[in-house]
C-alpha cells in the first residue's frame, strides 16, 4: 500500500529466547539409551582402575607413566562423555595405545640411557643404604656351636629348637638372612604346649609345630637365621648351629651423606652411584643415578667400545642395504617373469614362492642353521657330491656374512614378490606399448617406464624393509649368534653382529654383569640412525611422486 503520513511506523520484533523456546517449537531432549549407560559404566571402571593405580605409581616413583596414564584417562573421558565428539571416540583408543606402548617405552629407554643402571647399580639410593646397614660384622672370639632340631607346622612354616651345652634351650621362628631381626622370633614352648613322650628333653611337638627330618629342607635352612639373646644362630649342619655375636658394619649419616665403617673406623663418601672409601673401595651395592650423556660419550670416546661399534655399524648398513637390494631384485625378477600370460601354471608358481613367507622366520633360521652346518649340513653334502670341498658357512667370517645374506634373501623375497606383483599390474600397458612403438627395447622399457613407476608405489615399503632389516635381531641371533667372534676384542662382539645383537650382548651377556644404561644409549643411537635414514629416503620418495605420480 502507498505510504501515508498519518499511519504510525510498523516495528518488527525478533523472537527472543523465550519465544524460540516456546512449547510449540521446543523439541524434547532425547533420553539416554542403553548404549550410553554401558559406555558410562565402562568409563567408570576405567577411572576406578586409574584411581587404584595412582598410589601404586606414586610409591614406585613412576612419574612419567603416571602422567601418561592420567592424560589417557582424561582423553577417554572427554572422547566418550562429551556429546559433540564425533571422530575423537574412534581416534582415542589408538592415541592411548600409542602413548602407552610407543611413547612411554621410548621415553623410558631414553631415561635408562642417561643413568648408570647396571649390575651393582640396580637399587635406589635408599634401598642401597638399607642393604649396606643390614650387613653384620662378627665380633672377636670363637663362635659357639649349639644343637639344632627343626620343627614344621601344618602350613609348612619352619621353627628352630636350639639347645646349648648347659642344657638351656630356645625355640623360635627363623628369618631370612637378609631381613632385619624381628621381635616375634623367639617363642615360649610352655605357653604353646610341649609333647615329650620319650622324656629325652627334645620334644616331639611344640604347639602346632612337629619335629621332622631335615633332609627335605636342608637347602632352605642355609638361608635362615634365628635371633638369640647372645647373637645370631646360623645353620652349620643339619643338626647344629653356630652362635655368632654380630654388630652393624656400616652406619649412615644423612647430615653429611657419608657411611661410617665400624670395622675400620673410616668414612665412605657418596660419589656417582656408590660410596667410596679412603682405601679405594667402592661399596657394593651402589645405586642407580642419572649420569647425563656419559654412556653416549663412552660409546664414542672409549676405544674399547668405539672400535667394535664402528665395525658393527658399518656391517649393519651393508647388511640392511644388501638385504633390501637382494630381496627386491629376486622378488621383482620372479614377479616380472610371472606377468607373461604365455607362462603356464602361474598360480602354482605363485603358491610355491609364498612358502618361505608362510613359515615363521625363527623356524626357518633354525632349519637353515642345521642345513649350513660345516660337518653335518646338507648344503655341504650336496657341494661335496660335485667333488668340491665343503664351505665353512658359520665358522669363517666372510662365509658367515654370505650365509646371513643368503638366508635373509630366502626369507624376504616372497614379500617383495607380493608387493611388486601388485605394483606391476597397476602400471598401464599403454605406456609400455608407446615406448615400444618409439623403438625402445625390452630392457629400455623396463628401465625408463616400468621401474620408475614401480618405485613410486614400492619405495615406502622398501624404506620399511630397510628399517626392519637394520634391527633384524631374530635372524642374527638364531643363525650365527653374531659369530664367529672377533679375536682380541675387549667386548663381546662377532663378525656378523648388527647393532641390536651387539647391544643385547653388551647389555645382558657381557660376562661381567648387565649394563642396561649403556645398552639403552646404543638403542637410542640406533633409533636416531634409522629415523635419519628414513627421513632422507622419504624425501627421495616424494621427489619420485612429483616426477612420476601423475603419469
Amino acid at each position: 500500500r502507498p505510504w501515508r503520513a498519518d499511519r504510525p511506523p510498523v516495528t518488527v520484533q525478533r523472537a527472543g529466547p523465550a519465544d524460540r523456546a516456546s512449547p510449540a517449537r521446543r523439541r524434547d531432549a532425547p533420553t539416554p539409551g542403553g548404549g550410553f549407560w554401558v559406555k558410562l559404566a565402562a568409563v567408570g571402571l576405567l577411572d576406578a582402575g586409574v584411581v587404584w593405580l595412582i598410589p601404586v605409581l606414586i610409591a614406585s616413583g613412576s612419574w612419567t607413566l603416571l602422567a601418561l596414564l592420567l592424560a589417557a584417562a582424561l582423553l577417554i573421558n572427554y572422547a566418550y562423555l562429551r556429546p559433540g565428539a564425533v571422530a575423537l571416540p574412534w581416534l582415542a583408543p589408538g592415541l592411548v595405545f600409542m602413548g602407552l606402548f610407543v611413547l612411554w617405552p621410548v621415553l623410558y629407554t631414553a631415561y635408562v640411557g642417561l643413568t648408570n643402571w647396571s649390575t651393582g647399580h640396580i637399587l635406589s639410593k635408599e634401598q642401597a643404604i638399607e642393604r649396606l646397614e643390614s650387613i653384620a660384622v662378627e665380633s672377636a672370639g670363637d663362635p659357639v656351636t649349639l644343637d639344632l632340631a627343626v620343627f614344621r607346622d601344618s602350613e609348612g612354616g619352619l621353627a628352630f629348637h636350639v639347645t646349648g651345652s648347659d642344657g638351656e634351650a630356645w625355640f623360635g621362628v627363623p628369618r631370612p638372612r637378609g631381613e632385619d631381626p624381628g621381635e616375634a622370633g623367639l617363642l615360649e614352648p610352655a605357653e604353646l604346649g610341649v609333647t615329650d613322650e620319650d622324656g629325652d628333653g627334645l620334644p616331639e611337638s611344640i604347639g602346632a609345630y612337629t619335629r621332622l627330618q631335615v633332609i627335605g629342607v636342608a637347602g632352605v635352612m642355609e638361608d635362615l637365621v634365628l635371633d638369640l639373646p647372645g647373637g645370631q644362630a646360623e645353620v652349620l649342619t643339619t643338626s647344629s648351629v653356630r652362635l655368632v655375636a654380630s654388630g652393624q658394619r656400616y652406619r649412615y649419616d644423612p647430615a653429611t651423606d657419608t657411611l661410617l665403617d665400624t670395622q675400620t673406623q673410616s668414612t665412605c663418601s657418596a660419589v656417582v652411584g656408590a660410596f667410596a672409601c679412603p682405601d679405594g673401595r667402592q661399596l657394593d651395592p651402589g645405586w642407580r643415578e642419572v649420569v647425563g650423556f656419559t654412556n653416549f660419550v663412552r660409546v664414542i670416546a672409549d676405544g674399547r667400545f668405539r672400535g667394535p661399534f664402528v665395525r658393527v655399524f658399518t656391517w649393519n648398513i651393508v647388511f640392511a642395504v644388501a638385504s633390501v637390494a637382494l630381496t627386491f631384485a629376486v622378488g621383482l625378477t620372479l614377479a616380472n617373469a610371472l606377468q607373461d600370460t604365455r607362462l603356464r601354471g602361474r598360480p602354482l608358481y605363485r603358491s610355491i614362492f609364498i612358502i618361505p613367507y608362510a613359515v615363521p622366520g625363527f623356524i626357518s633360521a633354525i632349519v637353515w642353521r642345521g642345513l649350513l652346518n660345516d660337518q653335518f649340513g646338507q648344503v655341504n653334502r650336496v657341494i661335496e657330491l660335485f667333488g668340491l670341498a665343503g664351505v665353512p658357512w658359520l665358522q669363517d667370517r666372510w662365509w658367515a656374512k654370505v650365509a646371513v645374506l643368503l638366508v635373509n634373501t630366502w626369507l624376504g623375497f616372497p614379500y617383495m614378490f607380493l608387493i611388486t606383483s601388485g605394483a606391476l599390474q597397476s602400471i598401464p600397458d599403454e605406456l609400455k606399448e608407446a615406448a615400444r612403438v618409439e623403438g625402445a627395447s625390452a630392457a629400455r622399457v623396463f628401465a625408463t617406464v616400468t621401474l620408475p613407476l614401480l618405485m613410486v608405489a614400492t619405495a615406502p615399503m622398501l624404506i620399511g624393509s630397510f628399517a626392519y632389516n637394520f634391527n633384524n635381531f631374530t635372524l642374527i641371533f638364531l643363525l650365527t649368534s653374531g659369530g664367529p667372534p672377533v679375536a682380541g676384542a675387549s667386548v663381546p662382539v662377532g663378525h656378523t653382529d648388527i647393532l641390536i645383537s651387539f647391544t643385547f650382548n653388551l647389555a645382558l651377556q657381557a660376562g661381567r654383569g648387565q649394563n642396561f644404561g649403556l645398552g639403552s644409549a646404543i638403542v637410542i643411537v640406533i633409533f636416531l640412525v634409522v629415523a635419519a635414514l628414513s627421513a632422507f629416503s622419504f624425501r627421495f620418495t616424494r621427489r619420485l611422486e612429483r616426477v612420476y605420480g601423475n603419469v
